[in-house]
């Protein structure tokens, strides 16, 4: 966990050296050059005005960032709004699934009700709803031999999302 924190700081730092001049091309190496120096294999994207896009860190399989795509081999009948901002993403070998970090700046109930409007069109089935606490919902889903946990938890002025993906125990 703590090397997740740290990549998570690095990702603040790489943002920050994204403010300096320069060609498009020019700073995105410059930003994954620096990363190198630490011993972090970062991919960064920049737009057309040289402003960070993207930044992935990559361990193993596991990716941390900003504004990340889900991984290629990620279900394609659980779809995730494009508004999240995907932070973090780790295939989870031993449960044939995923685990996703996101944030979105919609409330909770908004995200509730997205998740059962996009699951069910999909074919999954909610099994159980609650919150745990004032600042914690989750909503678990069941398709085929497949299970989705998602825990939305209150992060300021957002909302992080956890996802979790597996086979049926």
């Amino acid at each position: 966990m703590n090397t997740i924190l740290r990549n998570i700081a690095l990702v603040g730092a790489i943002a920050l050296l994204s403010a300096c001049g320069g060609e498009s091309e020019n700073r995105e190496a410059a930003i994954e050059k620096e990363a190198k120096k630490y011993g972090i294999d970062a991919d960064v994207t920049v737009d057309e005005k040289g402003d960070v896009k993207t930044v992935a860190i990559k361990r193993g399989n596991a990716v941390v960032g900003q504004h990340l795509s889900v991984p290629a081999e990620f279900p394609d009948d659980i779809k995730l709004p494009a508004n999240w901002n995907m932070i973090a993403s780790a295939p989870v070998p031993n449960l044939n699934g995923f685990s996703v970090q996101a944030l979105s700046e919609d409330d909770a109930e908004t995200i509730l009700t997205n998740l059962r409007g996009s699951m069910s069109a999909d074919g999954w089935t909610e099994t159980v709803a609650d919150q745990p606490t004032p600042q914690m919902s989750r909503i678990n889903f069941e398709k085929d031999d497949r299970m989705a946990n998602f825990n939305i938890i209150a992060n300021g002025d957002t909302n992080a999302v956890q996802l979790m993906t597996m086979s049926k125990p």
